[in-house]
């Protein structure tokens, strides 16, 4: 073989890799759209293309792996790709920690949410507001956990028919000496921080109210106080911004005419209301999941199947099969249910809220909510409304954007 030939060709390579990475030549003057990728080398002498090429816009190189990290016009990808001494070109895409945001979060879009948004309205990507609570109203919260640092600021306690009755800020009241309510709250707010699970709102706030005890049950009237005291939040008066905007309940029983009248006063003084819808099998959704003011959520599991158990005719359903979610005790735990799905929802209620306020605009009322979600819902099983899905997976990116272009005011 030709020595000259040989040194001429590698020459012209060097050359065209060259101009290939110019900077500019790299920056996006006029409207060039530059990516940072990957190139792996055929070569084992990797200084041959960082000493050769001067002009490139080199990010870092991986010698023992014989990679190069550069900065290149988009349009020229495929012709860097082309090189003969080129193995590979691939993207620099970005990754996370895995485990930490579960397939039950992804499932439901909410991490587009936080991408999406978080750039222009920051904390309120991720379900934040100074003016926004969601009351979880449950067996109480493990405000210590390391996931849920900072997310609960305010506890009511109401148990064994109210004879046990505290609202304050000694959260130690609170605490979960069950593990459902610590569960049901990390799926709905435990902290994006690199660590343990994400919930679908992980910067919202909470408001802890204890209405079932460590058994996990508990009274209608301990219910119904529950509603009524979130409704009117720490300075005891409705209709204020201490409020609680979400109330979140995880728990179900027989119809009550005391419940329904609980709902409606929540309702009345726009509080979204979104509950379980039970887990008999039966072919109504359970109370107060059971009244119109309330968004009743059933559940699906990973492939999209509602379990036998989830009972039918709810409004939306969520994941509810096997969740990873916070428990008591620095603790995660995998749990079922249509217990486990109603977070999800109200998670997405608080993303919804959080933007349209970090925006400028007004909270939705529940009835805009609830037809925001039912409308926006990924649609699943027979076509339009069903029995088995209700109107389908709640999408919170969908609903999210919905929000802002359905309601304009």
């Amino acid at each position: 073989m030709d020595l000259n030939k040989v040194l001429l060709t590698v020459i012209n390579m060097l050359i065209v890799l060259s101009v290939v990475c110019m900077p500019m030549v790299l920056g996006n003057a006029g409207g060039v759209e530059v990516l940072r990728v990957i190139v792996g080398l055929k070569v084992n002498d990797i200084n041959i293309v960082t000493r050769e090429c001067l002009l490139c816009r080199v990010v870092s190189t991986i010698s023992e792996v014989n990679a190069v990290i550069v900065e290149v016009p988009k349009y020229m990808v495929e012709k860097l790709r082309s090189l003969p001494f080129v193995k590979y070109v691939e993207e620099d895409k970005e990754v996370r920690a895995l485990g930490e945001v579960q397939w039950n979060i992804e499932m439901i879009n909410a991490t587009d949410v936080w991408s999406t948004y978080n750039a222009s309205y920051g904390d309120a990507a991720y379900g934040y507001s100074v003016s926004l609570r969601i009351a979880v109203l449950d067996t109480g919260i493990d405000y210590k956990h390391r996931d849920l640092q900072g997310a609960v600021e305010y506890c009511i306690v109401s148990l064994n028919n109210g004879k046990t009755f505290y609202r304050g800020t000694n959260l130690k009241n609170c605490a979960d000496q069950n593990g459902h309510g610590t569960h049901v709250a990390g799926i709905i707010a435990a902290r994006l921080n690199g660590f343990g699970v994400a919930g679908v709102a992980p910067k919202a706030i909470l408001y802890a109210v204890k209405v079932l005890g460590a058994s996990g049950s508990g009274y209608v009237s301990d219910v119904v106080k529950g509603i009524v005291e979130a409704v009117k939040g720490p300075d005891g008066t409705p209709g204020t911004e201490d409020d609680a905007d979400i109330i979140s309940m995880s728990l179900g029983g027989p119809n009550s005419q005391v419940l329904y009248d609980a709902v409606k006063y929540a309702y009345n003084y726009n509080v979204i209301l979104v509950a379980a819808a039970g887990n008999d099998g039966s072919s109504q959704p359970a109370c107060p999941a059971c009244y119109p003011e309330v968004i009743a959520v059933g559940a699906i599991d990973k492939n999209y199947n509602v379990p036998s158990w989830s009972n039918r005719n709810p409004d939306i359903v969520a994941p509810g099969v096997d969740i990873l979610s916070t428990y008591p005790g620095n603790k995660y735990a995998t749990a079922s249910g249509t217990s486990m799905a109603c977070p999800h929802v109200s998670g997405t209620v608080a993303l919804i809220q959080a933007l349209r306020l970090a925006s400028g605009l007004r909270k939705l009322t529940p009835y805009e909510v609830e037809n925001l979600l039912n409308s926006t819902a990924i649609d699943l099983g027979r076509a339009g409304y069903d029995e088995v899905y209700g109107n389908g997976l709640v999408d919170s990116y969908k609903a999210v954007q919905n929000a802002f272009t359905v309601y304009v005011s």
